[in-house]
């Protein structure tokens, strides 16, 4: 029982028909809600930000000579008089000529041209008539979005009446909902505070929840641009005169708040999701003489709740950021960042932006000129560590800047005008090592070192030693795709500055330059084992005395051979499972001819070795190492203030690898056999160093234990990077794994708690570094095993304040 339901102020859909859709939005208007093209494009014309349209099919003429590869690779189809959300199929990206339906599932031309044909008959129309059908643009989830980890783009639904927004949910779609934003089809709604934009309460099937199904809390989490969506919203219903409107808004990544639809006859689950009735509300506004969409949002804020004064004044003025009169801003468009020096003036109400600077934005997508040129153009861009969107004008600018910013824009700042530039950007980084963050990240991502140790003839040389137990392979190696002297120079040149993120990019420039000695010296078994020793380090003789005592207790006990085995197309849906579940939609399972390991995690994916086999009852463990391990601390770096939380550190391979096994080492037995891999492979690391490959092969299979197969992959494993693969040497990146495993369980023995790696891929050593860095943030996901703690520890938190 909801705790207002007895409250006379709870509007009924009899009441929603007869008090105020009937007497207040006119059949005009209705149709126009109703029809989403017409719609869109009248809004479009006086300013709202609209999805691009990409087609529109009318008749069944258009759609036989309608070529589907007209479109781009992604898009939405969509009734132009859908409702609820029916009839939508949101089309991303191409597999063998075909749409993949929600990236996975491909859908056939045949099967669009019927959908079509249903749509066109009016099957999804709210009238039932013939309808039209369009593609549209797909808009980016915001990042403002991650928390919630939507399965598809969110939206925030406001109810507007007499020009006041009077209530407001936030809709997140999830798997049961099939992507799509609707509360009915097992959607989320989340309720809005109207003063503040901070989300409260949130509803699943009629049921108050408590906690995101990602194990997140859907409470208290801001929406930027709160004040702007609110005048959006009440001005689409000032220029459409639909009297009781709902408004259905996003936010996209490069356009900011965006139009999704307008609906004229809005359902009432709102009120569940605020816990609060909604005819009580528009009884309170109406009579109330609002002429202006601005005095609308003012009401709003002072009626329902107390109203958030100007963004960030809540802060004491010691804890507002002090910015010098001249600062740069960072304006993003497509493909290219535009850093522009600007003047900060109270002195001026709007920000003003130079006719050379909106004609070079324009180019890049940086500046969307709105109706007519008085009224603008909506910008986007970073000053003091925030985004601020606005509507930038053209004027004069003095000479030594390129934009003016007005005091519009300047609220929650303090100019000091004594300061001529302010020695810190963006939150209290340098801009400077801003760059350098995404410089390294970018070296990084070009000079993948699996990649480029990987063996152009693997498959060939792999057959031979097959057949023969005695051959040593000779690899050959891809040429390196960037110039190394290029980037060595320029990461020569780079110069971080003392402060906690300085230093931990000075060690990260070095271990790229290291990198760079690894992949120069390929082929030549002794320089590249010198130079991935430097790397990664060598097997010492505390470490071999170590796994050497482990393995005694190996051969101390009878392990069983795995029986029941799984091919990868049976554990494919098993890892997809585990990935809805935390909310890693975006990520996808893919099985592979060419990896290398049975399984390994990269860019948004899970990757299986498409002849590999997997024990029944290892699945578990994998999941745990690679998801979520790997997985997790991707997907939480991804949402940090530097790239580099979700590429790497330098020497994050330890903190990561050792999480991931002892991860995995929970839900293996005492004596399985994968927890002693950690320990051959150190083992069988020191002996590839002295030995050719054939010889490393026989050990790792008669001295270790390995069977044929996996004795033949990790000899591969030990050996890359050499081209005659007789010779002594090898690659000691194996070495991790166990040496990282011994610094996870000294880091727990002492206390250490393991939620403070899952902020990135951090190295252990750099944890105390971290709390120095601006703009850090709370891991956004944790695997299921630590999210009792972190509830218990806010609950005694909260116990604590109060």
């Amino acid at each position: 029982m909801f705790p207002f339901v007895s409250n006379k102020g709870i509007l009924g859909l009899n009441a929603r028909n007869l008090l105020y859709i009937k007497p207040y939005n006119p059949r005009k208007a209705v149709a126009l809600a109703d029809d989403k093209l017409k719609t869109k494009a009248f809004l479009a014309a006086r300013g709202v930000p609209v999805a691009k349209i990409y087609a529109r099919i009318e008749s069944r003429d258009q759609l036989r000579a309608f070529d589907f590869k007209s479109l781009p690779d992604e898009c939405v189809l969509k009734p132009n008089n859908g409702f609820g959300g029916e009839g939508i199929i949101i089309l991303k990206g191409r597999k063998n000529g075909q749409f993949l339906e929600q990236g996975k599932q491909p859908i056939s031309d045949e099967k669009l041209r019927e959908h079509i044909e249903d749509i066109l008959d009016g099957k999804f129309s709210i009238n039932g008539r013939e309808d039209t059908a369009f593609f549209e643009k797909i808009l980016v989830t915001d990042r403002c979005f991650a928390p919630f980890h939507p399965a598809g783009l969110p939206d925030i639904r406001i109810v507007v009446f007499n020009l006041v927004p009077v209530m407001a949910m936030l809709r997140i779609p999830t798997v049961e909902s099939g992507g799509k934003a609707n509360v009915h089809q097992g959607g989320i709604g989340i309720g809005i505070d109207l003063s503040k934009g901070t989300t409260t309460y949130a509803t699943q099937y009629n049921k108050i929840i408590h906690r995101l199904p990602h194990g997140g809390s859907p409470s208290g989490i801001a929406i930027p641009g709160w004040e702007e969506i609110l005048l959006i919203a009440s001005r689409i219903q000032y220029n459409t005169n639909i009297g009781y409107l709902a408004v259905d808004l996003t936010i996209d990544a490069d356009m900011g708040p965006a139009l999704l639809e307008v609906n004229a006859r809005a359902g009432l689950m709102v009120q569940i999701a605020n816990l609060a009735p909604l005819r009580a509300r528009l009884e309170r506004v109406a009579g109330i003489d609002v002429n202006t969409p601005e005095k609308g949002v003012r009401l709003a804020q002072d009626l329902f709740g107390q109203k958030k004064r100007a963004s960030h004044q809540e802060l004491s003025e010691d804890d507002r950021p002090v910015l010098g009169t001249h600062e740069m801003i960072s304006i993003a468009g497509i493909g290219a960042t535009v850093d522009v020096p600007a003047l900060l003036s109270a002195e001026h109400e709007r920000t003003v932006f130079s006719s050379s600077l909106l004609t070079e934005l324009q180019s890049i997508d940086g500046a969307i000129k709105l109706e007519t040129e008085e009224e603008g153009y909506r910008v986007k861009f970073a000053l003091g560590g925030r985004k601020i969107q606005t509507i930038a004008r053209i004027g004069d600018v003095p000479s030594d800047v390129r934009a003016i910013v007005g005091r519009r824009d300047l609220s929650g700042f303090l100019i000091d005008p004594v300061k001529t530039q302010s020695p810190v950007a963006s939150g209290g980084v340098k801009e400077d090592l801003r760059a350098i963050d995404r410089f390294l990240a970018s070296v990084d991502h070009d000079l993948l070192l699996l990649k480029y140790v990987k063996p152009e003839n693997l498959f060939e040389e792999r057959a031979r030693a097959v057949e023969d137990r005695r051959y040593n392979p000779i690899f050959q190696y891809a040429p390196v795709q960037v110039d190394m002297n290029d980037i060595e120079g320029r990461l020569i040149a780079l110069s971080p500055d003392d402060s906690a993120l300085g230093l931990l990019l000075r060690k990260k420039r070095r271990e790229l330059l290291q990198r760079i000695t690894v992949l120069r010296s390929r082929g030549n078994a002794r320089a590249f084992t010198d130079a991935c020793s430097a790397m990664y380090g060598q097997p010492t003789s505390v470490l071999l005395s170590a796994a050497t005592s482990v393995l005694r207790s190996q051969q101390a006990c009878d392990l069983p051979r795995p029986e029941n085995m799984l091919t990868a197309e049976q554990v494919v849906p098993m890892l997809e499972e585990v990935l809805s579940k935390y909310g890693l939609h975006d990520w996808r399972v893919d099985i592979r001819d060419s990896v290398v390991a049975r399984i390994t995690v990269g860019s948004q994916s899970v990757y299986l070795r498409r002849d590999a086999m997997f024990p029944k009852e290892d699945i578990q463990g994998l999941i745990a190492h690679e998801i979520e391990t790997h997985a997790l601390t991707s997907e939480n770096g991804s949402h940090q203030p530097f790239e580099l939380f979700r590429r790497g550190f330098a020497q994050y391979m330890d903190t990561q690898e050792g999480l991931a096994v002892y991860n995995q080492n929970r839900f293996l037995s005492p004596h399985h056999e994968k927890r002693y891999g950690p320990a051959r492979n150190i083992l069988g690391t020191a002996f590839a160093l002295e030995h050719s490959f054939a010889d490393t092969r026989r050990y790792l299979q008669e001295e270790l234990g390995y069977d044929a197969d996996k004795a033949l992959t990790k000899a591969i494993d030990m050996k890359r990077g050499i081209v005659h693969t007789a010779e002594p040497g090898g690659f000691t990146r194996g070495i991790v794994y166990f040496r990282g495993l011994r610094a996870i369980e000294h880091f727990i023995a002492a206390g250490g708690d393991l939620r403070r790696l899952y902020v990135g891929k951090i190295a252990l050593e750099d944890l105390d570094l971290l709390k120095d860095i601006p703009g850090m943030k709370e891991p956004l996901i944790l695997p299921e095993f630590l999210r009792e703690d972190v509830q218990e520890i806010g609950k005694k938190k909260r116990t604590k304040k109060a």
